[in-house]
Order: C-alpha cells, then sequence, then structure tokens
C-alpha cells in the first residue's frame, strides 16, 4: 500500500511538472506534443527490447492500440494549448472535468446505466469551471480548450481501460505512442500552415525542458 501511495505521489508530481514545462518551452503546442510522443516512441522501444517485451501481435491488433493514441495526443495538444493561451492553472483546472466526460462518455461506449452519483460529483467541477468562464472572459479561449482536452482525455482513458486487460502496458503505451507520432505527423504540415512558427526545431531550453 505504502509503495502504491508513493508511486501515486511521484505521479502527481509529474503531472503537475508537465504543464509548467508545457508553459516554459517555446514551441508551439503541436510541435511541443509531436516532439514528445516521438522521443517517447523511441524510449519505449528500447524498453521493450531491454524487458524482452513480446510484440508478436496482429498488425490490426497493433492498429486498433496506436490508434488510441490519437485520443490521448490530441488531449495533450489541446492541454498545452490550453495551458499557453491562458495559463497553467486554468489547464490543470479543466484537466479535473475528465471525471465527468468520463461519467457521461463511458455509458454510452460500453452500454450501460448512468452512474447518478457520479455524473452529480462531476457536476460540482463544471459548476466551478463556469464559474470562472462567467466572471473572467480573458480566460474563455483556454477554458475553451481545456474542455475539449479533458473530453479526449476521457475518450482515451475509457478505451485504454480495455487494452489493459489484455496487452502489457508497455506495449500499449509504445504502440500509442507510435501512432501518436505518425498520426500528429501526417496533420502537423496542416497545422503548421494556419499556425505558422519561425522554427520547427527546439532550442537547447526547450530540449531541456
Amino acid at each position: 500500500m505504502k509503495k502504491s501511495y508513493l508511486v501515486l505521489h511521484f505521479a502527481v508530481i509529474l503531472a503537475g511538472f508537465t504543464g509548467i514545462f508545457g508553459k516554459l518551452i517555446s514551441l508551439n503546442e503541436g510541435l511541443l506534443v509531436w516532439y514528445r510522443v516521438f522521443f517517447s516512441t523511441i524510449i519505449l522501444l528500447l524498453v521493450l527490447k531491454l524487458f524482452k517485451v513480446a510484440t508478436n501481435i496482429k498488425l490490426k491488433e497493433k492498429f486498433d492500440i496506436a490508434k488510441i493514441g490519437m485520443f490521448i495526443t490530441v488531449h495533450w495538444v489541446f492541454f498545452y494549448a490550453s495551458i499557453k493561451y491562458s495559463n497553467i492553472s486554468v489547464g490543470v483546472v479543466c484537466y479535473c472535468l475528465t471525471s465527468f466526460f468520463t461519467a457521461v462518455f463511458s455509458p454510452i461506449i460500453n452500454r450501460q446505466k448512468f452512474n447518478l452519483s457520479e455524473l452529480l460529483l462531476s457536476l460540482l467541477t463544471l459548476f466551478g469551471i463556469a464559474l470562472i468562464f462567467h466572471f473572467d472572459s480573458s480566460f474563455q479561449l483556454g477554458i475553451g480548450l481545456g474542455v475539449i482536452a479533458s473530453a479526449f482525455a476521457a475518450l482515451y482513458t475509457i478505451y485504454n481501460e480495455r487494452l489493459v486487460k489484455v496487452y502489457d502496458s508497455r506495449l500499449i503505451n509504445y504502440y500509442q505512442m507510435l501512432g501518436g507520432t505518425i498520426g500528429l505527423g501526417i496533420l502537423l504540415p496542416v497545422y503548421l500552415h494556419f499556425f505558422p512558427v519561425e522554427s520547427i526545431i527546439p532550442n537547447w531550453k526547450d530540449t531541456a525542458y
């Protein structure tokens, strides 16, 4: 139990710092996320080789895992956009809406009954964010992007829950990051057309973060 609590606290710290680093990195959200999933793919491939994790699954299975990775990739794009167009607090607070969208999407996707208590508790978070949205118009764009980010995070959580029952988590993460790298890489030229940047190469400061 103690080990689980330590891992949980460590995960919370990492989750908190990802928002800070996202704000400090000068790359726009599209490039930031692409580099993130690209380097994650390389690291996870090394992890698979190091621990000799079996990768002999069917091509269709690999594709099914990889396409779920686009949910988390799109989530990150909107999450970092929320932070960059508002601030870290707005992005993190909006992330709390993931529980609300999970309570809404999960019964629909899994064809189950709605859990009224989960919906009511999640609505409290929605009410709090609505108050911020109403009283401070300067954060409206960031909040809107954050809400979309939490919706994609909920979809990722729901579909990923099915995968972890069947496959090794390291294998799942590898193909999901690979799917995100390829999928976002295909969309990136269009993205950069509408949101142009001076340089697509991260500087040393960005790389360090």
